[in-house]
């Protein structure tokens, strides 16, 4: 039946599924290298001692751990003319002097990840920006907390066949906002496969959102003339795609094929994603990845779980199909728009001009950090909260 309907919702891991994954895991079979090869970096995709590594560790993995750290959150599931969302619902614990209740006097945020994550890259970042006060922030600084998992991710139920452009989901996220959830004003960040949708959301519904703040991806080319600027970073992206764009390309011309092997076999699903992670995640002072190997193990695990590796791959299948989904300069709209660029990656990605950002969008700031990485929600929480407390300040009067 076609509208919006809200109910609150306790995901729970599939038990049969984590059986299965327990009995995959046991049996696993790792590819056999010849000797040379052994203890190779990463120049041939991911090396068979770090797999087998993960592989060890997701076999010793308390998936029960996960489920208690799942329950201890807020969830939602949101019915948006049957297309099933699951959100994380966390109200702010301290709210503007005067006020009244935190939750009543905080700003609404809403949080958009991408691919190869899940809404668990910002259970970090969630209490620095629910309760400021208690992380060295100002009380005023408060954020009533939304994160949605994308159509096709983790507890959200599938897409419509083919998926969804990035402006359909869009337009999800208003309607799970504001017709779903009651707000009549808010915010929002997204990062990767979110950025984009967070850009989309901020063009298409000012007159809501209040502003938005993206940790930049890659920007399509506008018409030409290009600056100098210009021209050095969209050599940087052709050369970085050819490098290292081999899983979008098979994402957006093949994903039933490659689904087909990650649904089955978990080393694959850890090999696939692991790499990802190595590769796009800030670099610790050790030369480890920021990204915490438990929370790589229960992004696998969700993953596993709900079975949803397969529907993860449709944005890039559908980005393809549309063209028109492209963002295009001179469309922005008048909602004020905040960029970061946070780096560090082990693989750096190619890090557009602000000029070429102010093409895009009403830019507001500009901010360039050396660290954060792909998924600064998780390599540098603290900052990533501070950031978008910053953005974000100006716009509160208008609460």
């Amino acid at each position: 039946m076609a509208g919006v309907s809200v109910e609150r919702l306790e995901p729970i891991l599939d038990p049969a599924s984590l059986d299965l994954l327990g009995e995959r895991l046991r049996a696993a079979r790792l590819s056999p290298l010849p000797a040379l090869a052994r203890g190779e970096g990463w120049e041939r995709g991911t090396p068979e001692d770090w797999l087998a590594a993960l592989i060890e560790d997701w076999r010793a993995y308390d998936p029960s751990v996960f489920q208690r750290r799942l329950d201890s959150l807020t969830h939602v599931r949101v019915l948006i003319d049957g297309i099933e969302i699951h959100a994380v619902q966390q109200p702010a614990v301290s709210g503007p002097a005067g006020s009244g209740s935190g939750s009543e006097g905080a700003l609404p945020l809403l949080l958009t990840h991408g691919w190869p994550g899940s809404f668990c890259e910002y259970l970090d970042l969630i209490p620095m920006l629910t309760d400021p006060a208690a992380h060295g922030g100002d009380p005023a600084d408060a954020f009533n907390v939304v994160v949605p998992s994308l159509p096709g991710y983790g507890f959200s139920g599938p897409p419509p066949a083919g998926g969804l452009t990035g402006i359909e989901t869009a337009e999800l996220w208003y309607r799970l906002m504001t017709e779903g959830l009651g707000y009549r004003r808010f915010v929002a960040h997204g990062s990767d496969i979110g950025s984009g949708i967070t850009a989309r959301l901020a063009r298409d519904h000012p007159d809501v959102v209040a502003g938005a703040h993206v940790a930049a991806g890659m920007l399509p080319p506008p018409p030409k003339p290009w600056s100098e600027p210009e021209t050095t970073y969209f050599a940087e992206v052709e050369a970085w795609t050819a490098a290292e764009g081999a899983y979008a390309h098979q994402h957006a011309t093949k994903p039933s094929t490659i689904a087909a092997a990650l649904l089955d076999s978990p080393v694959g699903l850890a090999s696939w994603i692991g790499e990802k992670v190595v590769a796009w995640s800030d670099v610790r002072p050790d030369g480890q990845p920021a990204f915490p190997r438990e929370l790589l193990l229960a992004t696998l695990t969700l993953y596993w779980s709900t079975g949803t590796i397969g529907t993860s791959l449709l944005p890039y299948w559908r980005y393809r199909q549309a063209p028109a989904d492209t963002l295009r300069v001179g469309e922005g709209g008048p909602a004020p728009v905040a960029v970061t660029i946070f780096g560090g990656e082990r693989i750096p990605f190619p890090k557009p001009p602000r000029e070429l950002a102010e093409r895009y969008f009403s830019l507001s700031a500009w901010g360039e950090h050396p660290r954060g990485g792909h998924f600064p929600a998780v390599s540098a929480p603290g900052l990533l909260a501070q950031t978008l407390r910053d953005v974000f300040r100006p716009l509160r009067s208008g609460e």
